[in-house]
C-alpha cells in the first residue's frame, strides 16, 4: 500500500513539474545564439551590368525578436512497475537566436549575389534610367517540435529515471512580394513562397546542452536554406525582366 502510494506521489510530482517545462526548455534554448550564413557557391555569371537597379524599399522585419516554446501535449502511462511520461514541445526561431540581424543578413545576401549572378548592378541611388526595386516579407517563420520522454522503473526499495530528448525537423516559411520598377512602369511584381524543411543533426551519445544548441542551430540553417533559395528565386525573376523589357 505504501509502495503505491508512492508511485503515485512520485508520477503526480513529475506531471506537475513538466506542466512547466515549457518555460525551462524556452529559457535553456534562448541561451544559444547561433549563426545564419549564406553558401556563395553559384557560378559567376557572363552577362552585361550596364542597367543599374536601387533597392528602394526594403522591409525585412517579420522575424520574431524571441525565441518560442508551446507545449503541444503530453501524456502519462501509469503502470504497476514502470511510468511513461511523455511531453511535445513548438518551438518558434526568434532574432535573439542569431548571431546577426537576419534584415542585414537578407540584404548583404543579396547583394552578394546580385554581383555573382545579376546581370545589373546594384546601385544606391537611381538615374533616370535605371530600375527600382521593392522588397517586403509578409512572412518568416521557422518552426520545429521538441520532444521529451521520461521512463520510471520501480524496484522493490528504490527507482530508476530514464530520460530523453529529440528535436525534429526544422520547417521555414519565407513568403515575400518583390516589385521591380522602370519609372511608372512595372517590369516584375511577383510574391516567393518558400517551403525548406531540414533533418536534425544525429543527436547520438551526445549531453543536454550540446543537442540543445544543434537543435536551434539546425532551425537557423533551415533559415539560411530558404533564404538563399528565395533569393536566387528573385535574382533569376530580375534577369528575366530585364530582358524582356
Amino acid at each position: 500500500m505504501k509502495y503505491g502510494r508512492f508511485t503515485l506521489v512520485l508520477t503526480l510530482s513529475l506531471f506537475l513539474i513538466s506542466c512547466s517545462e515549457s518555460k525551462m526548455l524556452m529559457k535553456s534554448l534562448r541561451e544559444n545564439r547561433v549563426p545564419v550564413d549564406y553558401l556563395h557557391d553559384s557560378k559567376i555569371a557572363d552577362c552585361d551590368r550596364s542597367d543599374g537597379i536601387a533597392l528602394t524599399a526594403f522591409d525585412g522585419h517579420a522575424f520574431d525578436t524571441d525565441l518560442s516554446v508551446t507545449k503541444i501535449n503530453g501524456e502519462v502511462f501509469p503502470f504497476l512497475f514502470y511510468n511513461y511520461i511523455e511531453k511535445n514541445f513548438a518551438v518558434k526561431l526568434g532574432q535573439m537566436s542569431l548571431d546577426r540581424d537576419y534584415s542585414d543578413f537578407f540584404k548583404e545576401s543579396f547583394a552578394i549575389e546580385s554581383g555573382r549572378t545579376g546581370c545589373y548592378s546594384l546601385v544606391d541611388e537611381p538615374a533616370e534610367n535605371d530600375y527600382t526595386l521593392e522588397i517586403v516579407y509578409d512572412t518568416c517563420i521557422t518552426v520545429s517540435k521538441y520532444h521529451q520522454n521520461t521512463t520510471i522503473i520501480f524496484l522493490i526499495f528504490t527507482y530508476s529515471i530514464y530520460s530523453q530528448e529529440v528535436g525534429f525537423p526544422a520547417q521555414t516559411d519565407l513568403s515575400v512580394h518583390v516589385t521591380l520598377r522602370k519609372g511608372d512602369e512595372i517590369i516584375l511584381d511577383n510574391k516567393y513562397f518558400i517551403n525548406k524543411t531540414l533533418p536534425p543533426i544525429p543527436s547520438d551519445n551526445m549531453n543536454i546542452n550540446k543537442m540543445r544548441f544543434d537543435f536551434v542551430s539546425n532551425m537557423a540553417e533551415s533559415l539560411s536554406l530558404g533564404t538563399k533559395e528565395c533569393i536566387e528565386q528573385i535574382i533569376d525573376d530580375i534577369n528575366s525582366g530585364i530582358r524582356k523589357n
